[in-house]
Formats: C-alpha cells, sequence, structure tokens
C-alpha cells in the first residue's frame, strides 16, 4: 500500500467511525453481546483511575474477552473527546504519535481448560506504536478487521497534565440537612500562574465531580464561589450535594467447588455454572450498617489457576431482590462497574408478580463483585439514579468523590485535562 492509498483509507475509517458513533458519549464497555469484561486497569491497581500522565510515567493495561470457538481478528483505532466523552474533530495528527491507524491487537489468548470457550485480549498503553501527545479524554475504539463500522468494544482513559491541584473536604453536614441523608463537597483548584499565565476560571475552566465514578448523577460547575490568583473555590453551591447512599453489596464467586461471599448456592448447568446469590431486600429503612466495599468495582479471580486471565470461568450470577410489593417507579436497575452503568434491558430487573421478587441473570467472569439496586428519578434516559427506595441513604458511608479539571483556553479545539483528584 503507498502512502496516498494508505492516507485515503484512513480518513474512510475515522469516517466510518464518526458516523457510527454519532457524537455520543463514550464509556468503557462492550458494544457487542459476544465481547465481556472490558478492563482498563492503570499500574497494575484495579483500584485506580484509568488516567496516564503525558511523561508515560503510569501504563494502562485493557483487556476484554470475546465468547467464540475460532479466534476473531480486532483491530483498534483512537479518538480525543471532549470533557463530556463526545468525540471531538481533531484528527489523529493532531493528538497521537503513531506509526500507523488502524492497529492490530496482537496479544491474543485462548482460554484454557474452561466450559466456556474465549478469547482474551490485551493492549498495554502507551506502546511501541502509539502514544498521546496531549492531555484530554480518549477513547480506544476496538473492532472486526475489515470492519472500520463494527465498534464491539471501547475502553476509554484520561491523560492528565497534572499541572492543576485540588484539595477540599466530604461531610455530612450540609446546605439542606444535618448528620442525615445528603453528603457536601467542599474543594478548591489551584494553579501555577506561571504556567498558565493566561487562564480564565470563570469561562475556560470545566470542574466535574462524580460519586463513586457514577455517570448518572455527575455534576458540572459552570462558576467559581471565589476566585485567587491561581485558585478557586466551589463551596455552599447545591450541585456538590449528593445522596450519601448506603455500602455496596457484595458476592464472590472464585471457586465453582464452594459458594464464596454472598452466594447461597452454586449449579452446573451445561455449558455453564450458575451462582446463585443470597436473596437481598430493601435497606432504605435499615439502621446504618458498617462494610468494606470497593466502591462499586470488581475484580477477575479464580483459585486453584495458574493464569486466571484464560483459565476463570464464566458464570451466571443470578440476582433476586424480594419486594413483595412491586419497588419501582421507572424500573430498578442492577449497577456497578461491571454493568457499564447502562440502563437498559440487560441491566433493568425483572419482575414476577407471583413470587413478589425481582430477578436478573447477568453472564460474568469468576471474580469479587460489587453491585447495588438504584432507580431512576424519572422516566428521562438521562434521569440521576437514586439510592432511596432500595438501598437507602446514610450520611456516614464513606463514597469516594472523584475531581475532574478541564481546560478550554479562548480559541482552542479540545478540552485539556489539568487534573485529576480523588476525595473521601
Amino acid at each position: 500500500m503507498n502512502r496516498f492509498t494508505y492516507i485515503i483509507s484512513s480518513l474512510v475509517l475515522l469516517v466510518a467511525l464518526a458516523g457510527s458513533l454519532e457524537a455520543q458519549p463514550l464509556f468503557t464497555g462492550s458494544r457487542n453481546a459476544q465481547v465481556k469484561t472490558v478492563q482498563v486497569v492503570a499500574d497494575s491497581n484495579f483500584l485506580n483511575l484509568p488516567v496516564i500522565d503525558m511523561e508515560g510515567n503510569v501504563s494502562l493495561d485493557i483487556s476484554f474477552d470475546v465468547l467464540a470457538d475460532e479466534q476473531p481478528w480486532l483491530d483498534y483505532t483512537i479518538v480525543h473527546c471532549n470533557a463530556r466523552w463526545e468525540p471531538d474533530d481533531l484528527s489523529e495528527m493532531d493528538f497521537l504519535d503513531y506509526s500507523h491507524l488502524p492497529l492490530h491487537v496482537e496479544n491474543v489468548t485462548p482460554s484454557f481448560n474452561t466450559f466456556l470457550q474465549y478469547y482474551h485480549y490485551a493492549v498495554e498503553f502507551p506502546n511501541e506504536e502509539v502514544r498521546p501527545t496531549v492531555s484530554g479524554n480518549y477513547a480506544i475504539l476496538f473492532h472486526w478487521q475489515d470492519e472500520p463500522d463494527s465498534v464491539v468494544a471501547v475502553a476509554c482513559f484520561m491523560v492528565s497534565e497534572q499541572a492543576a491541584f485540588v484539595t477540599g473536604d466530604v461531610s455530612a453536614n450540609t446546605d439542606i440537612d444535618f448528620h442525615a441523608m445528603h453528603q457536601q463537597v467542599t474543594m478548591s483548584v489551584a494553579w501555577s500562574d506561571a504556567k498558565l499565565p493566561n487562564l480564565a476560571p470563570a469561562d475556560e475552566l470545566k470542574v466535574k465531580v462524580q460519586q463513586n465514578r457514577r455517570r448518572d448523577n455527575e455534576r458540572w460547575l459552570e462558576r467559581p464561589t471565589q476566585i485567587l490568583s491561581g485558585r478557586v473555590t466551589y463551596e455552599h453551591q447545591r450541585q456538590l450535594i449528593f445522596e450519601a447512599g448506603n455500602h455496596w453489596r457484595r458476592f464472590e464467586f472464585t471457586d465453582e467447588r464452594y459458594p464464596g461471599i454472598g452466594i447461597d448456592h452454586i449449579r452446573y448447568h451445561a455449558p455453564v455454572y450458575y451462582a446463585y446469590l443470597n436473596t437481598d431486600r430493601a435497606r432504605n429503612l435499615d439502621n446504618y450498617r458498617y462494610d468494606q466495599d470497593q466502591h462499586g468495582r470488581f475484580l477477575v479471580h479464580a483459585l486453584h489457576v495458574d493464569d486466571e486471565t484464560v483459565e476463570a470461568e464464566y458464570f451466571y450470577a443470578m440476582f433476586t431482590l424480594d419486594a413483595p410489593q412491586r419497588l419501582d417507579r421507572q424500573g430498578i436497575y442492577l449497577v456497578g462497574d461491571f454493568t457499564s452503568q447502562v440502563l437498559d434491558a440487560t441491566t433493568r430487573m425483572e419482575y414476577d408478580l407471583n413470587a413478589g421478587r425481582y430477578y436478573k441473570e447477568v453472564l460474568l467472569k469468576q471474580g469479587a463483585y460489587n453491585y447495588q439496586y438504584l432507580v431512576p428519578t424519572s422516566a428521562s434516559d438521562t434521569a440521576p439514579l437514586t439510592t432511596a427506595f432500595v438501598e437507602g441513604n446514610h450520611y456516614e458511608t464513606p463514597n469516594e468523590y472523584q475531581i475532574f479539571v478541564y481546560y478550554r483556553p479562548f480559541g482552542s479545539r479540545f478540552d485539556r485535562l489539568l487534573g485529576v483528584a480523588t476525595l473521601k
């Protein structure tokens, strides 16, 4: 392929991908029923946010499985996104130092000695072929080889300039209640005037706050409460008050021979195991009880194997929520990092009127999982979810709050990411 033909092919690929994405906000997860367990892990720690720096001091391990008897061939390309995770209009030459796109996924391993056959795909980023040259939000789009518009998995991550620094506090003494059902965030964002001498915070900064990485109730702070030289503060803002929520429910399926935490019993129905979780019930009227959770995350883990990435079994987790009277208004959804926080038929609980229970079965890989049952506050597809009807709200709940500081100077074509922080 000569250079002219390659350039034309690359443009065709980008146009096809742009058409398939239709400027929708991107998120890490599967886009095809065959693809499972999409993960983006920073520095080999599943608790870390998927953030790298401009100097390459942090690496990302991106992985997923494809359920198949024969190995599918996959390629990937990379897009830059604005602060709201919508693909922007930058060309790859504007944000990547690369050899060529699309790139082929070389690290593919078949599962070994598992009941359900799958192939494990892994990509390290940055790598020898491609690395970012600007900060901001990025998404890697995986697609079947020679089918550029068939995106089957998306892996999102961020590149931070580490030029803004966040300090703050989380308090149960809020502007609407005291030690009751809410938590309030107060914070300051500081930067170096020498490095960013012309930054106009009221017009050029975009600050986003998330609770436990949830996208449904994330908050955008449009105006600081106070502006000082090289620093802004955000306090006593209604946008910074969140439902306190409750601890995440937990279960573990790491050994097919014995029920783990949160599992009542295990059965094998060819071709996979079924793990029947303990029957859950609403906790909204209970007193607060401390537990140690992972704020909605999940970890692939299996006992008695040498390599759990390819030897862990897939199983159906059978969720049951006891509800003699139907609880939902707009539907009850099963949420956690393993669901990618998607609100559709794949995560909506099904109600059995005769049994008085909600049910859901989800195909998962062996490991430890956090989950909750949340209810949309309205019929809108983008409505925030509430913990009030099933999980309850307790001011003592130890939540994580992620802060993202974006910067778009006047006349710029993209959102830079100055810094990321977590408050607890």
